[in-house]
């Protein structure tokens, strides 16, 4: 009689653990990682270029608050005009930003 006390708590104590490993929920999937922020048009320019395959018509650099913005105006391959805009990497606190400079020539 005690054997069969045993088997039948073996049996529950298994059973418990497999359901409760079979209700775990699976890990979410990973968002892939945003691409960084450019420190430049010229850079801006390229990541729109990358992301879309596409021939850049246009491109410009706004002030928008503390922050420049990169709008890139570009032909996809499927033929469709697409405007993006892309935000500046942060300012650095030390000082004005090396691409600020007026050596690029744009």
């Amino acid at each position: 009689m005690k054997l069969r006390a045993i088997r039948m708590v073996l049996a529950g104590a298994v059973w418990l653990c497999a359901a409760t490993a079979l209700a775990r929920k699976p890990p979410p999937p990973q968002t892939p990682a945003s691409p960084p922020r450019p420190a430049s048009l010229e850079q801006a320019v390229k990541q729109v270029q990358h992301r879309t395959g596409g021939h850049i018509l246009a491109a410009d650099t706004f002030q928008h608050g503390q922050a420049k913005v990169y709008r890139i105006k570009v032909l996809t391959p499927q033929g469709q005009v697409r405007v993006m805009q892309l935000r500046s990497k942060p300012r650095s606190p030390n000082g004005p930003d090396p691409s600020d400079s007026d050596q690029g020539g744009h």
